[in-house]
């Protein structure tokens, strides 16, 4: 009996079909090139595999051949179009992968075969975007890439297969390999996504944009870029110190979705009153610094200079200063009980992403009260603002000096909040 379920899930099936035909007819004409495909060919492929997936629900093997002799076909397109002259491997490749999302859906995964067809016409669809990519990034950084996702690949199913070790390292013990390396993974792709947006719009696109997105990839670094800026032109006096604030109001947006991913919903939410009251005492300050600043018309931009944080390097301090955060809250709060876990919150001097991490690793294992991870993210923050202003000072005493007042502001209300709710 044909259930309504099986009638919605063959019209996505032909639904997706005819998407993925239409958008690769298109990029042909625009291109002048030979069109592989047509939108009824995928429509069919769809189909096909929509209604070839009942007859192998209930024998693997005969799965494995059909897909083996679609795939087969596909490629055998694909090199025949080689052959014609025209190189590419898209349209080939995008209609064996319509042809699996029809057998997904066919076999009860609604949910995953639309969500693969999504991701895949969103990649076909974005090839001029996803070109520039790959020119803008330098040999260097492209190998600094290769090498640091490598090193993942291995380390990271070895970390997963690794049982306990001892009673406080091994999977869902007090360190987890397997969630150190991951939490490594995740904070480094969220840099390395900023950093891209940088290099893809030219970090001269405008200092409050160029700011912004330079804290989520290093509040510290983008700091530091922002003084020496300001050391070889003092007349950007203001515009480095509005740059640095913008910043620093970056980097509680990504310590925010490190907590809620980390830490989940629950202790998030407890993050979004005070991480909103920073955010917006900073936005406040900012515009005060920019009432201030006396050199309108002077600059066009402030250019920031980063480096990728894909890569081994940056990853390993990343991950060592995580590891000392994480065994020292679980040594200092055996010892000296919800007091000591505050000690922690002095590794914001260096990164307030490892502290915001661990403590949020250490409150999903219970080792921690949602109420001390707030407290001891809070103080992070607050020490993370005095060392700024240090940062700044190593290059600019007069910057130095007009960040203090609005940075001192924020290390004070971030200490209050931290009592209050401590």
């Amino acid at each position: 009996m044909i259930e309504p379920i099986d009638i919605l899930s063959f019209i996505l099936v032909i639904l997706i079909g005819i998407l993925a035909g239409i958008e690769r007819t298109s990029r042909a004409d625009k291109e002048g090139s030979t069109k592989g495909a047509g939108v009824r060919t995928f429509a069919i492929a769809s189909i096909v595999g929509f209604f070839l997936s009942s007859i192998v629900k209930d024998g693997h093997l005969n799965l494995i051949i059909v897909i083996g002799i679609f795939s087969f076909l596909f490629l055998l397109i694909a090199l025949l179009r080689v052959f014609e002259g025209e190189p590419g491997m898209t349209t080939s490749l995008t209609l064996l992968v319509v042809f699996l999302v029809g057998m997904i859906i066919g076999l009860g995964f609604p949910l995953r075969g639309l969500l693969i067809a999504l991701i895949t016409l969103g990649l076909t669809s974005s090839k001029k975007v996803l070109h520039r990519f790959a020119h803008i990034l330098s040999d260097e950084e492209l190998s600094s890439a290769l090498r640091f996702l490598a090193v993942g690949v291995i380390l990271i199913p070895i970390a997963y297969t690794i049982g306990p070790v001892n009673p406080l390292v091994g999977p869902g013990r007090v360190f987890d390999p397997f969630k150190g390396l991951t939490m490594v993974l995740f904070v480094s792709s969220i840099s390395f996504t900023s950093y891209l947006v940088i290099k893809f719009f030219g970090a001269d696109k405008g200092m409050k944009i160029s700011a912004f997105v330079g804290g989520l990839v290093s509040s510290a670094a983008a700091t530091a870029s922002l003084s020496e800026r300001c050391k070889k032109y003092p007349e950007l006096k203001g515009t480095s110190a509005v740059g640095i604030l913008i910043t620093n109001s970056s980097m509680f947006i990504k310590d925010f979705i490190i907590i809620f991913t980390v830490g989940g919903i629950v202790l998030a939410t407890k993050f979004t009153l005070p991480i909103g009251i920073l955010l917006v005492s900073t936005v406040f300050l900012s515009l005060y610094l920019m009432r201030l600043k006396k050199e309108k018309g002077i600059f066009k931009s402030v250019e920031l200079e980063l480096d990728t944080p894909f890569a081994l390097k940056p990853a390993v301090k990343f991950a060592l200063i995580f590891s000392l955060i994480w065994s020292s809250t679980y040594i200092l709060k055996n010892q000296f009980g919800g007091l000591g876990v505050y000690i922690v919150s002095i590794g914001g001097l260096i990164s307030t992403t490892s502290v915001s991490a661990s403590i949020a690793s250490m409150y999903a294992s219970g080792e921690v009260t949602s109420t001390t991870a707030v407290s001891t993210v809070l103080l992070s923050f607050g020490l993370s603002f005095l060392s700024k202003i240090f940062i700044a000072r190593t290059y600019s005493s007069s910057l130095a000096k007009r960040i203090t007042i609005p940075m001192g502001i924020t290390t004070a209300l971030t200490m209050i909040m931290a009592a209050l709710l401590s």
